[in-house]
């Protein structure tokens, strides 16, 4: 096993693959620390992730546009520059580089990944045992071949007429801003069900109240009884709505695990799968 330390830094939306990559350099033999599987029991995260970046030795960061944009993997970057560790950058999707990175050489998994694993493995000194993890690795970010260009049909700016523009893959997809938004508008709907109920319950005790026990409107007890429930029926409605919503955001939520999953083998991906993928949320927003 390799007695330097390397520390790997990563967005959370990278984690998946940010932790299948350092099981696979774990296998090789390298001594990789990550905050999911380095952090003890009790431990605090900031001191535990402080006291890891200054034992290592090497510096494994996880480009992407995620990562580029956390103040976290921003500060790691600054310490690492700052103490001379050595410099590992992976770039995972195209993404504008630091500044403090753009002068330096990187992995390009987005471009030719065969070569890129290559580099890091054979930086690491472990490239004569990576022939049977070289696949793995590779199927980690899946593009184990070029990666497939997506279009998408808009319509002229003043004008009718359509247009193929060629976009990115991940932007076909319901986006997560989107996913939010329906699942706030179903807590919304949740609420103003239970605001109903609320008020049909108050109205049916009301109207019990006065027709069964007052003497301001003489009527039969069973009568008051019958209207109290025929007013409590309006109910149902409310309660069907509340349990049809939960469980839409119940499966939402799976639906942006399963959106950040699709997202990492795009280029797989059939144009038959993104529309199922759309169809499956639009068929949740639906009250």
């Amino acid at each position: 096993m390799s007695a330097e330390t390397i520390f790997v830094s990563y967005s959370s939306k990278d984690r998946p693959f940010a932790l299948g990559l350092v099981k696979e350099l774990q296998e090789l033999g390298a001594n990789v620390w990550i905050d999911q599987l380095g952090i003890g029991l009790g431990e605090d995260w900031d001191d535990a992730i402080e006291e890891a970046l200054e034992k290592s030795e090497t510096f494994m960061i996880i480009l992407s546009p995620t990562s580029v944009e956390s103040r976290n993997v921003k500060d790691e970057v600054n310490i690492a520059i700052n103490s001379k560790k050595k410099l590992v950058p992976i770039l995972i999707k195209q993404c504008e580089l630091p500044m403090r990175l753009q002068r330096r050489q990187y992995a390009d998994l987005t471009n030719n990944p065969d070569k890129a694993i290559h580099d890091i493995l054979n930086f690491l000194g472990l490239q004569q045992k990576a022939s049977e993890n070289l696949k793995k690795i590779m199927s980690l970010i899946g593009i184990t071949e070029a990666p497939k260009k997506f279009f998408q049909k808009i319509k002229e700016e003043n004008s009718e007429k359509e247009i193929e523009k060629e976009v990115d893959a991940e932007d076909l997809l319901v986006s997560e801003i989107e996913i939010d938004s329906a699942i706030a508008m179903h807590k919304k709907g949740i609420k103003k069900s239970w605001q109903m109920i609320i008020i049909v319950a108050i109205a049916s005790i009301s109207l019990f109240g006065i027709l069964g026990f007052t003497k301001l409107i003489t009527v039969p007890f069973e009568i008051a009884a019958a209207g109290s429930l025929a007013l409590n029926l309006l109910s149902i409605k409310p309660f069907g709505t509340i349990k049809k919503s939960e469980r839409y955001i119940d499966l939402m939520d799976l639906l942006k695990l399963k959106r950040e999953r699709l997202t990492r083998v795009m280029n797989k991906l059939t144009d038959e799968e993104i529309e199922k993928f759309n169809t499956e949320f639009y068929n949740y927003i639906k009250i």
